[in-house]
Order: structure tokens, then C-alpha cells, then sequence
């Protein structure tokens, strides 16, 4: 199954560009992920400058936040003139903040502010980091809800290949086919054989799935149907052992890693085919970028 390069793109990214790992490891990540935040590292590297990967990311995602991380040192940019560029460039249509590590005078953290906040203009704020990975964490939460990093999302859906699978029995007929897309409370799937006798809000019990390798089992009800190319786009809500809409704790905790794991892997394939169709093609003219394969 050909994985549309528009559903993974679409929906609001954070970036946090150049990060300080002693104070920001990249496993906060997928405990942000579980609360509704899609976040993801660029790393500078000798292969393509950071600059041009900024300018990838903003070509390609349309509704993206940049974190700067304003004390790493990386050639010769200039992180006020380099920001204020971009958000004069982008003003509108990118959203920058950035990230510092604490400094030891007030009058330090004042000039900083000043001159992101107020000169320049940035309007998803100048972060100081503690030194405790812990309180960063929770500074960085925060800053992720003040800064509305989920969009319009509640969940983030990962989309599938051909890895994750579903197989349920209905009215003494086997079920099985690949999914479309799963978050951690809704999954969808096209049938590829015809349509489905489920009617809506109908609840199938015990579907069995294969996500990437990880297994479970739960129930489900149809929430939505709708036509796409000729056949059927079935969205199911999963239902609890008590009868509640979501996942059971437990299951939630689980399934989070490998769903974690799809949406990120997803988009890393996007960015990497991208970079380095950028460093094949740094010197010619005409499509800069190249073409993005099917994943």
C-alpha cells in the first residue's frame, strides 16, 4: 500500500532545531506524542547546512512551529539576524520560538527576551531550560500548550503500511485487511471486498491487531463511513472493557510506542529522501528538491 506523501504532511509539526540533548533527551518525545503533540529534532550535520533543511521543512509543511535552540553553535549563523530573517520572510505563516539554557544573571535572560520577544518578534516565546531534565519536561509541555502545537487534533494519526493489519469474525465471516491509519483512539481501513454489513454506531468485539509487530486485541464501534475513490472508508472508535470510547490504560501505554513509532518513521523517510536529494542537487538548476518517492 502506497503511503500518501499529503497524509503525512498535513497537520501541525513542532521542530526543535539544534537541541540541547543534556537537557532535552529525545525520549520527551514520545510522552508528547501521547498527548496530542507531533515533535520531532533537526539535527545540524556536515552533510547539508541547517539553513537549507529549514528551508525544506517550511517548503513542505505548511503548518509547522520552530524551536531554536539559540546557544548551539553551528557555522557562521547569527541566531538574531538568522531568525529575524526567517520571520520576517515567513511572518504569518511560521510560527518561532526559541530555547536557551539558563542563565546565571537576570539581566542576561531580559536582553535575551527583548530581543527575540519585542525587536524581532517572535510569537511562540524565549524559553530558558533548567538544568533538571525533569522541570524541563514540564516547561516544555507547557510551552507546547501555550504555543497550540496540536492544531486541531485531539490524537495524532499515524499513517499505516502494509505492517499493520486487523482481522475480526462478523455474522460467521473472517474479516482481515490492512489498515489506512490508527491513532491511540480511532483506527480506519478501506475493505477490499466490498462493503461491509456493520451498520453505524454498530460494535464489533475482539478485532485482533498487528501493529508493526505488536499485538492486541479490542473492541470497536463504527463511527463514520464515506466514500473515497469507489469504495468505503470505515472509521472505528475503540471501546474499553468497560464500554467507554478509547483504549484501556494499560493498552494505551502499550500501544503508544509503536504508534509512536510509525507516525515518526513516517516522516524521517520524508525528511531524509528529502535532504538528501538537496545535497545530490545543490549545484543544479530546476527542482531543487527532487521528487519524493512512494513509501
Amino acid at each position: 500500500m502506497a503511503i500518501s506523501l499529503n497524509e503525512i504532511v498535513t497537520g501541525r509539526k513542532t521542530f526543535f532545531i539544534a537541541p540541547d540533548r543534556s537537557r532535552f533527551p529525545e525520549n520527551f518525545l514520545e510522552e508528547y506524542f501521547a498527548m496530542g503533540y507531533e515533535c520531532y529534532f533537526i539535527e545540524n550535520d556536515k552533510k547539508l547546512p541547517l539553513e537549507k533543511k529549514i528551508e525544506i521543512i517550511i517548503s513542505i509543511f505548511k503548518d509547522c512551529i520552530l524551536f531554536f535552540n539559540i546557544d548551539a553553535t553551528i557555522g557562521d549563523i547569527f541566531w538574531p539576524k538568522y531568525i529575524m530573517q526567517l520571520h520576517q520572510q515567513y511572518s504569518g505563516s511560521v510560527l518561532i520560538g526559541v530555547m536557551y539554557t539558563k542563565r546565571q544573571s537576570k539581566d542576561d535572560k531580559a536582553k535575551i527576551e527583548r530581543k527575540y520577544l519585542m525587536e524581532i518578534g517572535i510569537t511562540c516565546g524565549a524559553v530558558q531550560l533548567e538544568y533538571q531534565k525533569g522541570t524541563n519536561f514540564i516547561i516544555i509541555q507547557n510551552l507546547l500548550f501555550a504555543n497550540q502545537a496540536q492544531g486541531r487534533r485531539k490524537t495524532i494519526r499515524a499513517v499505516c503500511n502494509k505492517s499493520c493489519t486487523f482481522m475480526f469474525a462478523l455474522n460467521g465471516q473472517q474479516h482481515t485487511s490492512t489498515l489506512q491509519d490508527i491513532s491511540l483512539s480511532h483506527f480506519s481501513f478501506i475493505y477490499p471486498n466490498g462493503k461491509l454489513q456493520v451498520q453505524l454506531y454498530e460494535k464489533i468485539t475482539d478485532i485482533h491487531f498487528n501493529i508493526c509487530g505488536f499485538l492486541f486485541r479490542s473492541d470497536a464501534i463504527l463511527i463514520m463511513e464515506r466514500p473515497v475513490n469507489g469504495q468505503t472508508l470505515y472509521v472505528f472508535s475503540f471501546v474499553s472493557q468497560t464500554g467507554t470510547n478509547g483504549l484501556d490504560e494499560r493498552l494505551r501505554q502499550l500501544l503508544t510506542p509503536s504508534v509512536y513509532q510509525l507516525m515518526s518513521s513516517n516522516t524521517t523517510a520524508i525528511l531524509n529522501q528529502l535532504f538528501e536529494n538537496a545535497e545530490k542537487r545543490m549545484e543544479s538548476e530546476g527542482n531543487f528538491y527532487g521528487e519524493i518517492d512512494e513509501l
